[in-house]
Protein backbone atom coordinates (compact mmCIF):
# COMPACT_ATOMS: atom_id res chain seq x y z
CA UNK A 1 0.00 0.00 0.00
CA UNK A 2 1.29 3.44 -0.89
CA UNK A 3 0.65 6.62 1.00
CA UNK A 4 0.80 10.16 -0.27
CA UNK A 5 3.69 12.30 0.84
CA UNK A 6 2.73 15.13 3.24
CA UNK A 7 4.14 17.46 0.61
CA UNK A 8 1.40 16.30 -1.77
CA UNK A 9 -1.31 17.96 0.34
CA UNK A 10 0.73 21.00 1.33
CA UNK A 11 -0.91 24.32 0.45
CA UNK A 12 1.27 26.28 -1.94
CA UNK A 13 0.11 29.91 -2.17
CA UNK A 14 -0.02 31.73 -5.48
CA UNK A 15 1.85 35.03 -5.90
CA UNK A 16 -1.40 36.91 -5.22
CA UNK A 17 -2.04 34.93 -2.05
CA UNK A 18 1.55 35.49 -0.93
CA UNK A 19 0.97 39.22 -1.38
CA UNK A 20 -2.00 39.06 1.02
CA UNK A 21 0.06 37.06 3.53
CA UNK A 22 2.80 39.69 3.36
CA UNK A 23 0.35 42.56 3.87
CA UNK A 24 -1.26 40.94 6.91
CA UNK A 25 2.18 39.84 8.18
CA UNK A 26 1.18 36.19 8.50
CA UNK A 27 2.57 32.85 7.35
CA UNK A 28 -0.97 31.60 6.80
CA UNK A 29 -4.23 32.69 5.20
CA UNK A 30 -7.22 32.69 7.60
CA UNK A 31 -9.13 29.82 5.98
CA UNK A 32 -10.02 28.17 9.32
CA UNK A 33 -11.54 31.38 10.66
CA UNK A 34 -13.43 32.10 7.43
CA UNK A 35 -14.87 28.58 7.39
CA UNK A 36 -16.64 29.25 10.72
CA UNK A 37 -18.42 32.41 9.50
CA UNK A 38 -22.22 32.03 9.46
CA UNK A 39 -23.12 34.82 7.01
CA UNK A 40 -22.84 32.75 3.84
CA UNK A 41 -22.57 35.47 1.18
CA UNK A 42 -19.92 37.32 3.14
CA UNK A 43 -18.09 34.10 3.95
CA UNK A 44 -17.99 33.19 0.25
CA UNK A 45 -16.60 36.61 -0.66
CA UNK A 46 -13.91 36.47 2.03
CA UNK A 47 -13.00 32.98 0.84
CA UNK A 48 -12.74 34.15 -2.77
CA UNK A 49 -10.82 37.25 -1.74
CA UNK A 50 -8.15 35.29 0.11
CA UNK A 51 -7.94 32.77 -2.75
CA UNK A 52 -7.65 35.65 -5.25
CA UNK A 53 -10.64 34.17 -7.09
CA UNK A 54 -13.26 36.92 -7.19
CA UNK A 55 -15.63 36.71 -10.20
CA UNK A 56 -14.52 39.90 -11.89
CA UNK A 57 -12.75 41.08 -15.03
CA UNK A 58 -9.10 41.97 -14.62
CA UNK A 59 -7.27 45.10 -15.79
CA UNK A 60 -10.51 47.07 -15.77
CA UNK A 61 -11.18 50.48 -14.21
CA UNK A 62 -13.40 50.77 -11.15
CA UNK A 63 -16.87 51.86 -12.26
CA UNK A 64 -17.31 53.77 -9.01
CA UNK A 65 -14.16 55.92 -8.96
CA UNK A 66 -12.18 55.25 -12.16
CA UNK A 67 -9.04 53.81 -10.53
CA UNK A 68 -7.64 50.36 -11.32
CA UNK A 69 -10.05 47.77 -9.93
CA UNK A 70 -7.95 45.28 -8.00
CA UNK A 71 -9.53 43.04 -5.38
CA UNK A 72 -7.97 45.13 -2.63
CA UNK A 73 -9.24 48.31 -4.26
CA UNK A 74 -12.84 47.05 -4.34
CA UNK A 75 -13.05 46.33 -0.62
CA UNK A 76 -10.47 48.58 1.01
CA UNK A 77 -9.44 51.53 -1.16
CA UNK A 78 -12.37 52.67 -3.30
CA UNK A 79 -13.19 56.30 -2.50
CA UNK A 80 -16.85 55.67 -3.30
CA UNK A 81 -17.37 53.86 0.00
CA UNK A 82 -14.23 53.76 2.15
CA UNK A 83 -15.09 56.69 4.45
CA UNK A 84 -18.62 55.41 5.04
CA UNK A 85 -17.39 51.84 5.50
CA UNK A 86 -14.82 52.92 8.11
CA UNK A 87 -17.49 54.82 10.04
CA UNK A 88 -19.91 51.87 9.98
CA UNK A 89 -17.20 49.38 10.98
CA UNK A 90 -15.93 51.38 13.95
CA UNK A 91 -19.40 52.45 15.11
CA UNK A 92 -20.59 48.84 15.19
CA UNK A 93 -17.40 47.58 16.86
CA UNK A 94 -17.78 50.23 19.56
CA UNK A 95 -21.44 49.33 20.15
CA UNK A 96 -20.38 45.68 20.42
CA UNK A 97 -17.77 46.53 23.04
CA UNK A 98 -14.79 45.76 20.80
CA UNK A 99 -11.68 47.75 19.88
CA UNK A 100 -11.90 49.75 16.66
CA UNK A 101 -9.65 48.97 13.69
CA UNK A 102 -8.65 50.64 10.45
CA UNK A 103 -10.62 49.17 7.55
CA UNK A 104 -7.84 47.69 5.41
CA UNK A 105 -6.56 44.26 4.42
CA UNK A 106 -5.14 43.74 7.92
CA UNK A 107 -8.66 43.15 9.26
CA UNK A 108 -8.08 39.58 8.07
CA UNK A 109 -6.07 39.28 11.29
CA UNK A 110 -9.24 39.92 13.34
CA UNK A 111 -11.43 36.96 12.44
CA UNK A 112 -10.92 34.99 15.68
CA UNK A 113 -13.99 36.45 17.43
CA UNK A 114 -17.13 35.22 15.65
CA UNK A 115 -19.09 38.46 16.07
CA UNK A 116 -16.29 40.54 14.54
CA UNK A 117 -15.64 38.01 11.76
CA UNK A 118 -19.30 38.03 10.75
CA UNK A 119 -19.42 41.83 10.88
CA UNK A 120 -16.50 41.92 8.44
CA UNK A 121 -18.23 39.35 6.22
CA UNK A 122 -21.46 41.37 6.19
CA UNK A 123 -19.62 44.55 5.21
CA UNK A 124 -17.81 42.63 2.46
CA UNK A 125 -21.17 41.53 1.06
CA UNK A 126 -22.58 45.09 1.20
CA UNK A 127 -19.55 46.50 -0.65
CA UNK A 128 -19.79 43.82 -3.33
CA UNK A 129 -23.54 44.40 -3.71
CA UNK A 130 -22.99 48.16 -4.07
CA UNK A 131 -20.38 47.57 -6.79
CA UNK A 132 -22.57 45.12 -8.72
CA UNK A 133 -25.64 47.35 -8.55
CA UNK A 134 -23.74 50.06 -10.38
CA UNK A 135 -22.20 47.71 -12.95
CA UNK A 136 -25.30 45.66 -13.76
CA UNK A 137 -28.19 48.03 -12.98
CA UNK A 138 -26.45 51.40 -13.32
CA UNK A 139 -27.81 52.25 -9.90
CA UNK A 140 -25.80 53.90 -7.13
CA UNK A 141 -26.67 52.78 -3.62
CA UNK A 142 -25.35 53.71 -0.18
CA UNK A 143 -24.41 51.22 2.52
CA UNK A 144 -26.48 52.10 5.59
CA UNK A 145 -25.31 51.45 9.12
CA UNK A 146 -28.65 50.04 10.27
CA UNK A 147 -28.64 47.49 7.44
CA UNK A 148 -25.32 46.15 8.65
CA UNK A 149 -26.45 46.06 12.28
CA UNK A 150 -29.70 44.25 11.41
CA UNK A 151 -27.74 41.62 9.48
CA UNK A 152 -25.32 41.21 12.37
CA UNK A 153 -28.13 40.71 14.90
CA UNK A 154 -29.81 38.22 12.56
CA UNK A 155 -26.55 36.29 12.29
CA UNK A 156 -26.06 36.38 16.05
CA UNK A 157 -29.53 34.90 16.57
CA UNK A 158 -28.73 32.14 14.08
CA UNK A 159 -25.58 31.34 16.05
CA UNK A 160 -27.61 31.19 19.27
CA UNK A 161 -30.15 28.86 17.65
CA UNK A 162 -27.30 26.53 16.71
CA UNK A 163 -25.89 26.66 20.23
CA UNK A 164 -29.31 25.96 21.76
CA UNK A 165 -29.82 23.00 19.44
CA UNK A 166 -26.54 21.46 20.63
CA UNK A 167 -27.39 22.14 24.28
CA UNK A 168 -30.91 20.71 23.99
CA UNK A 169 -29.50 17.55 22.41
CA UNK A 170 -27.03 17.30 25.29
CA UNK A 171 -29.86 17.71 27.81
CA UNK A 172 -31.78 14.84 26.19
CA UNK A 173 -28.70 12.63 26.41
CA UNK A 174 -28.10 13.71 30.01
CA UNK A 175 -31.56 12.55 31.13
CA UNK A 176 -30.58 8.96 30.29
CA UNK A 177 -27.17 8.96 31.99
CA UNK A 178 -25.86 8.05 35.44
CA UNK A 179 -25.07 10.89 37.92
CA UNK A 180 -21.33 10.97 37.21
CA UNK A 181 -21.97 11.22 33.48
CA UNK A 182 -24.60 13.90 34.07
CA UNK A 183 -22.00 16.03 35.84
CA UNK A 184 -19.70 15.80 32.82
CA UNK A 185 -22.52 16.87 30.52
CA UNK A 186 -23.37 19.77 32.85
CA UNK A 187 -19.79 20.97 32.46
CA UNK A 188 -20.08 20.64 28.69
CA UNK A 189 -23.25 22.76 28.66
CA UNK A 190 -21.57 25.42 30.81
CA UNK A 191 -18.65 25.48 28.40
CA UNK A 192 -20.95 25.90 25.39
CA UNK A 193 -22.66 28.86 27.06
CA UNK A 194 -19.34 30.45 27.94
CA UNK A 195 -18.03 29.98 24.40
CA UNK A 196 -21.13 31.57 22.91
CA UNK A 197 -20.92 34.49 25.31
CA UNK A 198 -17.27 35.18 24.49
CA UNK A 199 -17.73 34.78 20.75
CA UNK A 200 -21.13 36.37 20.18
CA UNK A 201 -22.78 38.29 22.98
CA UNK A 202 -22.35 42.05 23.20
CA UNK A 203 -24.00 45.25 24.47
CA UNK A 204 -25.34 45.86 20.95
CA UNK A 205 -27.81 42.99 21.24
CA UNK A 206 -27.92 40.70 24.25
CA UNK A 207 -29.24 37.17 23.99
CA UNK A 208 -31.54 36.47 26.93
CA UNK A 209 -30.58 33.25 28.64
CA UNK A 210 -33.62 30.91 29.00
CA UNK A 211 -34.55 30.11 32.59
CA UNK A 212 -33.81 26.40 32.27
CA UNK A 213 -30.22 27.18 31.25
CA UNK A 214 -29.34 29.80 33.86
CA UNK A 215 -28.05 27.22 36.33
CA UNK A 216 -25.44 26.14 33.78
CA UNK A 217 -23.96 29.59 33.32
CA UNK A 218 -21.14 29.89 35.85
CA UNK A 219 -20.23 33.43 34.80
CA UNK A 220 -23.34 35.54 34.36
CA UNK A 221 -21.19 38.61 33.85
CA UNK A 222 -20.30 37.27 30.41
CA UNK A 223 -23.93 37.57 29.29
CA UNK A 224 -24.96 41.14 28.64
CA UNK A 225 -28.40 42.30 29.75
Amino acid sequence: MTTQSPEHNKFIPTPGQKEIMTKINSKHLPFKEIKKIINMKGRDLLWRYTLKALPKKYNMPCQQCGEDETSEHIFFNCKAHIKNTQEIFNYTLTKCGHTTHTWNVKILNHLQIALVANLIAIIFEKIWHKRNKLIHDEKEIIIHRQQVIRELIKTQRAAWDRTQAVINKTLRIKSKQRPEEQNKLDSLISLKLLQFSRQWNSPLHAIELPKHLKKYNNSLSTFYK
